[in-house]
């Protein structure tokens, strides 16, 4: 990846905002930089093209120059390539209006989960951003999760299972995989552990 624009001079790591050039030391500090910028809280955007980008945006603010920017070059994984950098504004587009258009209010968990699994898959198909696409995508989920109405625990997201169908939807088009990811993650773990303690709890209560 030598003659990548994003990265320096005869290596594959990306310019940063740090100059740093090793990729493990970059790994690592992109790596605490963006769990910083999360754990902040993501910015309020609507579902749009400028409030995807946003997210992207805030989250990798610290390290890339390029934070929140479309890519300009080709990407690929397993020998798949996304989508060409020419066509994803416009790919962009249109999925965006899609989600408008598909009104993720008023649905149930289930219908969420199926939905929202499949503008995922579509999103990274386009895959817009030179790095830092799954982390945007999960970050999208939680703030489309809170326009729907649903509490969208993206913390407890199966990363394994999260790859895996991210794959499996790029290779095949389906989003079978990732709605099961999604579905897991709503209103899930505790909601589920607050029902386990609430017999527990209640018990001194009684007593008195």
């Amino acid at each position: 990846m030598a003659d990548d624009p994003y990265c320096y001079p005869g290596t594959n790591v990306l310019v940063n905002k740090e100059d740093i050039r090793d990729a493990d030391d970059l790994e690592q500090f992109e790596r605490l930089a963006t769990a910083q910028r999360i754990r902040e809280g993501l910015p309020s955007v609507p579902l749009t093209v400028n409030g995807y980008c946003e997210l992207h945006r805030h989250i990798f603010q610290d390290v890339y120059q390029w934070a929140g920017k479309f890519r300009t070059v080709d990407i690929s994984k397993g020998g798949h390539l996304f989508c060409r950098p020419a066509f994803i504004a416009g790919q962009m587009d249109e999925r965006f209006k899609a989600i408008r258009q598909g009104l993720l209010q008023g649905l149930t968990e289930d219908e969420f989960a199926a939905r929202a699994a499949d503008h995922l898959c579509e999103l990274n198909a386009i895959h817009p951003f030179r790095e830092g696409n799954g982390r945007t995508m999960r970050a999208f989920l939680e703030v489309a999760g809170r326009h729907a109405g649903h509490a969208v625990h993206v913390e407890h997201i199966d990363a394994a299972a999260w790859v895996a169908a991210s794959r499996e939807s790029f290779a095949s088009g389906k989003s079978a995989g990732m709605r099961i990811v999604v579905g897991a993650i709503i209103g899930s773990m505790p909601d589920r552990a607050a029902r386990r303690r609430r017999p527990r709890d209640r018990g001194p209560a009684r007593d008195r």
